[in-house]
């Protein structure tokens, strides 16, 4: 029960950030009276951001790691090697304010190289409806994650995949406009340094984002390029947007 927590806490990421994302570009501050259309610059800084909370988990919950099962013993079989870890999941949650019910399934492989555990594929589909004060929302998520380590010391961690997120708020305040916001993350390539705080030093990923929130509508396709040393260019329109994380 403890190991399917770890798995659920982690999976749910995708949920959290996108909710916590849209809530933010639905403050005053985020607000840009000037125009109908929230720009490429402010796009471009979210979905850099989203995406390096979801691996880093800094809105909270696992994050994308080393599991101690990648620490094999020479000369011996590793029992984990292709077990499958298939969980239904329907529970619900209070966090402070916030109740919130979940249901779906996560799918968890171990996979090996010459019978030790080398890394492993999770799979969810996730459903996430709740309440808090002043709004109400629906979350829909699917993710996919293949990691494999790349050096005996399981420093260096390669990251392929995807992430999906539909969410839909609706606020109390009537001058408040719902918000609506679906995002498509593909990772190509990405290697993340363990050592070095969970650096992404290369790798891109592409995304499609749409929405609208009181800042108005956008529709963006882009590509986030990895730098290394915690910094990234995001490329929206032909126009790249350096992003530090």
């Amino acid at each position: 029960m403890k190991f399917r927590s770890k798995l659920t806490i982690m999976l749910l990421i995708g949920v959290v950030l996108f909710y916590m994302a849209c809530k933010k570009m639905n403050s005053p501050v985020a607000q840009n009276q000037s125009q109908n259309t929230v720009g490429a610059d402010m796009i471009s800084k979210q979905v850099a951001l989203n995406l390096q909370k979801s691996l880093y988990s800094l809105y909270g919950g696992g994050q994308i790691k080393k599991p101690s099962f990648l620490n094999p013993r020479a000369g011996v079989p590793n029992p984990a090697c292709g077990f499958t870890v298939d969980s239904v999941l329907n529970f619900n949650t209070t966090a402070n304010d916030t109740v919130s019910h979940t249901n779906g399934r996560i799918i968890f492989i171990f996979n090996c190289t010459n019978g030790q555990p080398s890394g492993y594929s999770a799979t969810d589909s996730l459903n996430v409806t709740g309440t808090a004060t002043g709004f109400s929302f629906t979350s829909n998520s699917v993710q996919n994650y293949t990691i494999m380590s790349l050096n005996p010391t399981n420093t260096l961690l390669s990251v392929n995949g995807s992430i999906i997120a539909y969410v839909d708020i609706t606020y109390t305040a009537p001058a408040t406009k719902p918000t609506a916001d679906s995002t498509t993350y593909t990772l190509t390539g990405l290697t993340i340094n363990v050592a070095n705080n969970y650096d992404v030093t290369a790798g891109t990923a592409t995304f499609v984002t749409t929405g609208s929130t009181n800042s108005g509508p956008w529709n963006y396709t882009g590509t986030i390029a990895f730098l290394g040393n915690h910094m990234a260019n995001i490329t929206i329109n032909g126009k790249v947007y350096p992003v530090t994380f």
